[in-house]
């Protein structure tokens, strides 16, 4: 095998709500000498010596964590989502406790379950409303009450849970939303997703809706789950990747500026694509709160397609896509994401490009070959990262 070939660019148009563009001076700290070197560290009893000065990356990546989330602290060494989730977890509950999470048909994480079953705790789903799409918050407050914690593996999503609301409805639990797909979406949601008078962190992998490397982070405004982070991960994390840490470092840097615009033209896409699907005459999932509040398209598959024929169908004309199940239906559908578009510069009009393509292959199923030229004339016709202003003023470390 070509491994260099095989790991090579593809043309092609990415609809995957899991991955994200990196700007150029991100991608560079993923090849520089940090790649395989720890940062300094001391204890009573030890030194690893860094000459380089990865330590204070770590701080600063950090700080800018602070910063662009609004949070009094920020962790920045897991390696993923699901290395976060591990973290989070086993820093804030015991074997034995009881945790709610939610079901992976009514869009929770595949591994949520296993892992709080390895862990011994007892877990059951948080109330969910298919119709609306969103918690159902006052049968979460009747049957909460006994809960220490609850972890909010949202991974499959149109709606944006309400904090205060679920303080509300559980004002004794530990509440920690894992913002895995909606990172890059907070900035634009204040009132929605809070840390004081709501969640206790916010956590989730860094290559979504925010498009930095494959890693994870966490933030939170409070003192003891801080304390609780920070005394785990030393046993969780032994070398958290260094130059992703810059990577990450970078991004936070590039888009600062630009978070509150970028992620609310990630909305504003989806919504318009979302329409432009329906125009075409695809059945899309939330037309009574128009759409999305996030990255995300879901659009439900007539019975007669097979599980997974249109995601193929549409790999076989270069476009990334995700077949999973909707918990608007509870079946399996099409789960469409519009970050990597916005990063690449598209706007609302190009929306309709798109939807238009989709609409060849699945409805009028025009073959992959015919289409795949127009794919590649609309991916190259986006060619730039946008949203990534290098700082004129770097502060040194």
């Amino acid at each position: 095998m070509d491994v260099m070939a095989t790991l090579g660019e593809t043309c092609s148009l990415n609809l995957f709500p899991i991955e994200n563009r990196m700007s150029p001076r991100a991608l560079a700290a993923l090849s520089c000498d940090a790649v395989n070197r720890y940062p300094y560290s001391e204890t009573p009893d030890t030194v690893y010596g860094d000459v380089s000065g990865l330590a204070a990356v770590y701080e600063y990546c950090a700080e800018l964590g602070k910063t662009y989330f609004g949070a009094r602290h920020a962790f920045v060494q897991f390696l993923s989502g699901l290395h976060t989730m591990h973290t989070v977890l086993t820093a804030l509950a015991a074997p034995g406790d009881r945790v709610m999470i939610m079901d992976p048909s009514c869009g929770g994480h595949y591994a949520t379950a296993v892992i709080c079953r390895g862990y011994g705790y007892q877990y059951r789903y948080v109330p969910f409303d298919r119709t609306s799409c969103q918690l159902d918050i006052e049968a979460l407050a009747a049957s909460c009450a006994d809960v220490d914690l609850i972890y909010l593996d949202m991974s499959t999503l149109l709606r944006l849970p309400d904090a205060r609301a679920l303080r509300w409805a559980a004002p004794h639990a530990r509440i920690c939303l894992d913002a895995s797909h909606i990172f890059g979406l907070l900035p634009a949601t204040g009132r929605t997703l809070v840390l004081d008078g709501g969640f206790d962190s916010i956590s989730g992998s860094t290559h979504k809706t925010l498009p930095g490397p494959q890693k994870g982070m966490l933030v939170t405004n409070q003192d003891s789950v801080a304390d609780r982070l920070a005394a785990r991960i030393p046993y969780t994390a032994s070398s958290p990747h260094s130059a992703s840490i810059g990577a990450l470092a970078i991004t936070l840097e590039e888009l600062m500026p630009h978070r509150v615009e970028y992620a609310t033209q990630i909305v504003a896409n989806a919504r318009a694509l979302a329409a432009s699907l329906v125009d075409q005459g695809f059945d899309v999932a939330g037309s009574a709160f128009g759409y999305t509040d996030t990255h995300q398209v879901w659009v439900h598959p007539p019975a007669s397609v097979g599980t997974h024929t249109w995601s193929r169908c549409l790999t076989a004309a270069r476009i990334r896509s995700t077949t999973v199940v909707l918990p608007s239906s509870g079946l399996t559908g099409l789960r469409i994401g519009v970050q990597e578009l916005t990063r690449t510069g598209m706007c609302e009009e190009d929306m309709l490009a798109v939807a238009d393509l989709l609409g060849r292959l699945l409805l009028r199923h025009e073959s992959p070959d015919e289409v795949i030229p127009d794919v590649v004339d609309l991916v190259r016709s986006f060619p730039d990262v946008h949203f990534a202003t290098q700082p004129t003023a770097v502060v040194a470390h």
